[in-house]
């Protein structure tokens, strides 16, 4: 069972907790304090929902800090521990005493942490006059039916988890409920609990009447789905219905299980009983027609833009069928495939064994090219290995499968990035806002292009509207700072990278920015300082390597200066212009055979960037000392007509 805890503390909404009928007169103040909330992204080249994660201790130690904050006030927090997720890795001492059972080791280490949050509420005698709800949002297969997980299928195993609720009513200390109770109950329940009626219909209800004991069942009809099978590999989807003693799941082969006597589902009587499993199916199907089901809308794109996403592998229709037509196929039948993707993720996390978790995926692909987790998958790991020619390749795949793939779109925008191309980068991140307008990370990413674009007014738009999302998100902060920068108002660029830095000290391209603020005020020894800052948090900022190579030109150290920009092509082998740079500063030390060979690179790696001509002139100078006269000449002419071309672009 998966303790993966929300909890949610609603301290005093009514002071003392007495049943009224009146509304609220005063303030409420509300925050949420999520293990996801407030990410700086930008640190992931090919993010996905696995990687992206904040450890419990973490997570408790920003709620205790806002909890501090407003302990003399109403409150509601809701605090969210992912750390119960595969691949489970607790921290020590949880590690070694779990070491058999490191999912329970998870759990353990999370407890510990709500136990701090409680620990608080006692010290500050907050705990009597609080509603505390402690929630799991899904539990854990480990192996029934075959699923290691979750996600994939809605037995019990994944359905039956705990929701623990402390009140301060005596009446409700130390009862258990056995009846079935569901997550849409917690709300209207919370609300009940503290005398408020509910002014529009919701799906749950309140359930305090069997928590007091004055009645022992409601006869609550649970609903449960699992779409990841479809949505993400392709596969056919799960709804269920759970009515008192029976469970009916709609699946390509129907499930029927009698849970009194068979728990474990193991005992499918869909055939025997097909009276009863119809009449369930008829009361599902009613559910959701009553309450209609969400659909995405389709976004309409105008002609050109189409043709430009088209070009990119944006456009496609995602169909509940696969390209062959016909049924989708039942999730029973591809678990084994399932769960190889679960070990090709775990595999592709540990990094002595990525190479592994490749393999994995391929064989994957080979029995079911249309799986589009496994396409995306395999470019982030693409990605990370900076083949970024391949990672396209497999993010076109994902997409060409569902074009609505939000994570998919943000990585290969992300990929056209590293590698130079931000027109298709931008077309890129203003696809994914249009899938998703409130997507604060795209607006920042589709600003940080506009302001390298010199397209300034756009991006500080493309910033407003992120921070207005975000108002703590440090990285927009920052790429405001650059902006202000490109203004030329240095002084206004500091302080915002500056209030950057004081929400997130290890931000990315923070300090990177600072040294740009030094240079433009001719402050070299702390521009030198700001890009050793900012390797130190980030080893492979090639980019930091790169300027502070120049800096140390500037300062006429020529040996940090080809140290400077080793590293910096060491960190990023497919970076031309550190090459040619390499190459130029090799031509003046007179190590001539380095020099040509790192031009001739530069210019395999972006033969028409606007740098390209230094590659062409350094190895005519070289030919020239050589006596190569002819073949100088032709170096020459070739680095003129590059140049004469980009002036005329």
């Amino acid at each position: 069972m998966n303790f993966g805890i929300s909890t949610t503390i609603w301290d005093r909404l009514f002071g003392t907790f007495q049943p009224t009928n009146e509304p609220a007169t005063d303030y409420v103040f509300w925050s949420t304090i999520r293990s996801y909330w407030n990410f700086d992204l930008s640190k992931f080249e090919a993010p996905s929902l696995s990687e992206v994660e904040r450890p419990a201790n973490e997570v408790a130690d920003r709620a205790l800090a806002w909890l501090e904050t407003v302990k003399s006030l109403r409150f509601f927090g809701w605090v969210h521990f992912y750390d119960a997720h595969s691949p489970y890795a607790p921290p020590e001492p949880y590690r070694t005493r779990f070491a058999d059972r490191p999912y329970l080791g998870e759990i353990a280490f999370v407890d510990s942490q709500v136990a701090r949050i409680r620990a608080f509420l006692e010290a500050e005698q907050l705990l009597d006059r609080s509603v505390i709800v402690v929630l799991g949002d899904h539990g854990e297969s480990l192996g029934d039916h075959g699923e290691s997980t979750h996600g994939f299928f809605i037995y019990e195993s994944v359905l039956h988890v705990p929701l623990m609720i402390l009140a301060p009513y005596d009446a409700l200390r130390g009862r258990r409920v056995a009846d079935t109770v569901r997550t849409v109950d917690v709300m209207p329940t919370i609300l009940d609990l503290l005398g408020m009626h509910l002014v529009d219909a919701v799906d749950g209800q309140s359930v305090v009447s069997m928590m007091t004991g004055s009645v022992r069942e409601l006869e609550l009809a649970a609903y449960a789905e699992a779409v990841y099978p479809r949505f993400h590999y392709g596969w056919g989807d799960l709804r269920s219905l759970t009515s008192g003693r029976f469970k009916y799941i709609e699946a390509p082969r129907p499930e029927l299980y009698d849970l009194a006597q068979d728990p474990t589902e193991t005992r499918n009587l869909y055939d025997s009983r097909r009276a009863l499993a119809d009449r369930m199916a008829a009361v599902l199907k009613a559910m959701e027609t009553n309450g209609g089901r969400d659909v995405r809308p389709v976004v309409d794109v105008d002609p050109d833009a189409r043709t430009r996403l088209a070009a990119l592998g944006y456009i496609g229709t995602f169909a509940p069928t696969r390209s062959g037509g016909g049924l989708l196929a039942d999730p029973k039948d591809k678990i084994e495939l399932f769960n190889l993707i679960i070990t090709a993720r775990e595999r592709l996390h540990d990094e002595h064994d990525s190479e592994g978790g490749l393999k994995a995926l391929r064989e994957v692909l080979s029995k079911d090219a249309e799986v589009i987790d496994a396409w995306v998958m395999m470019g982030n790991e693409y990605t990370r290995r900076r083949e970024f020619t391949r990672a396209l390749e497999c993010f076109q795949r994902a997409l060409a499968l569902k074009p609505d793939y939000d994570l998919a779109v943000f990585n290969m925008a992300n990929v056209y990035r590293a590698v130079g191309r931000d027109d298709d980068a931008l077309v890129a991140y203003q696809r994914l806002l249009a899938l998703d307008p409130r997507n604060a990370a795209a607006h920042q990413q589709a600003a940080q292009v506009l302001v390298d674009q010199g397209r300034l007014n756009e991006a500080e738009s493309e910033l407003r509207r992120a921070l207005a999302l975000q108002p703590a998100m440090a990285a927009a902060r920052n790429t405001l700072g650059a902006l202000r920068l490109k203004q030329g108002d240095v002084a206004a660029g500091e302080r915002e990278i500056q209030a950057a830095l004081g929400d997130k000290p290890d931000l990315r391209l923070a300090h990177f920015n600072l040294a740009l603020a030094a240079e433009e005020r001719g402050d070299l020894n702390t521009a030198t300082a700001e890009y050793k800052n900012e390797i130190e948090l980030h080893a492979k900022s090639y980019m930091a390597y790169f300027n502070l190579g120049k800096v140390y030109d500037k300062l006429g150290n020529g040996a940090e200066q080809d140290r400077a920009f080793r590293s910096a092509i060491d960190s990023n082998p497919s970076f031309a212009e550190g090459h040619l740079f390499l190459a130029k500063l090799c031509l003046d030390r007179g190590e001539l055979g380095e020099a040509v060979k790192l031009a001739r690179r530069g210019i395999e790696l972006k033969p028409n960037a606007a740098f390209a001509p230094l590659g062409h002139f350094v190895i005519a100078d070289v030919y020239a000392r050589e006596g190569r006269t002819a073949d100088a000449a032709r170096e020459a002419a070739e680095g003129r007509k590059l140049t004469t071309r980009a002036k005329m672009q």
